[in-house]
Parts: structure tokens; C-alpha cells; sequence
């Protein structure tokens, strides 16, 4: 059975397409194994023999690797309007300002009250504002005074307040 020309090129830009898909849909997989499929069948559609087989799939061997090449020399140069759409250059540090997470080492030393259980995290108001918290591990129920102890890397960590005795010495 023979193909024309035109009805083979169209199954191979289809597969080259559903490859090009695939590469930008993370994790399906589908339109990767289609994009195979129809790129290994419109190589077989061409070969009538098996030496035009060879000689296709050495055709489109090169002509991947070549655009390949181009591709990985473009998006290389530092001057490509592609590279910069697709890698991040600036970099977000502490220094200049970037932070994951409040820092709330103002907290430490502070009392409040837990606003619910900590089994062990939870909810606290300090200085009037509602803040999640976190026991060592010890549970608390509502309304139990607390102090922070801890602060570390966002995380507050609290333990039961004790009130300190006074002393008696006369």
C-alpha cells in the first residue's frame, strides 16, 4: 500500500506537534505516546522498502538533532528573548528584601492565650493578633496562657505560661 506524500508529512507534523504538546502538559503522557506513534508511522508509511526506511528515519534523525542543536545554541545565549521567557535570572534573597515568611522574632518572650486546643499546633492570639502556633509536642487546651519561646523560621513555638513566684523574704 503507498501513500502520498502529502497524507505522510501531515502524519509527521501531527506527531511532531503532539510531541511539542507534550513537552508543555507535564505528567499525562498521552500526547507523548501518540506523537511517537505517529512519527513511527509516518516513517513506515515512507519506506516502501526497508533501505527507505532507513533512509527516512536517518533523515529525520538528523533533522532533529540538528534543530535540537539549534534550539539548545539558541536558548544557551544570554541575548534570546526565548531564554529569558524561560529562565529565571534574578535571583529573590533575603538581602534584597525576599522573604518565605513573616519574621516574628518581636514575639519572643510574649504571652497570650490559646484561642484553640494545641494538640500540638494551633491557634494563639499574642499582642492581640491571631497567630499559629506550636507546642514541643505537649497538648494544651483553649484559653491556657502561654509564652513563646521559640522562633524559627516562621514556626512560633510556645509553652504553658508559668506565672513567676514572688518572693516572700522579709
Amino acid at each position: 500500500m503507498t501513500f502520498g506524500l502529502g497524507v505522510i508529512l501531515t502524519v509527521f507534523f501531527v506527531g511532531i506537534v503532539l510531541l511539542g504538546i507534550e513537552v508543555f502538559v507535564a505528567g499525562f503522557g498521552l500526547f507523548g505516546v501518540l506523537g511517537i506513534g505517529a512519527v513511527v508511522a509516518s516513517l513506515i508509511m515512507a519506506g516502501a522498502t526497508i533501505g527507505q526506511l532507513w533512509l527516512s528515519i536517518g533523515l529525520a534523525t538528523a533533522i532533529v538533532a540538528g534543530l535540537g542543536f539549534w534550539a539548545y545554541r539558541r536558548l544557551q545565549s544570554n541575548r534570546s528573548l526565548m531564554y529569558k521567557g524561560l529562565i529565571l535570572t534574578d535571583s529573590t534573597s533575603t538581602d534584597k528584601g525576599y522573604l518565605s515568611h513573616d519574621d516574628r522574632k518581636r514575639l519572643l518572650g510574649k504571652v497570650g492565650v490559646t484561642l484553640t486546643p494545641l494538640r500540638p499546633a494551633g491557634t494563639a492570639e499574642i499582642d492581640g493578633e491571631r497567630i499559629d502556633v506550636v507546642t514541643e509536642g505537649s497538648y494544651l487546651d483553649s484559653q491556657t496562657k502561654i509564652q513563646v519561646y521559640k522562633v524559627d523560621s516562621g514556626r512560633v513555638v510556645v509553652r504553658n505560661f508559668i506565672e513567676p513566684k514572688e518572693d516572700v523574704t522579709e
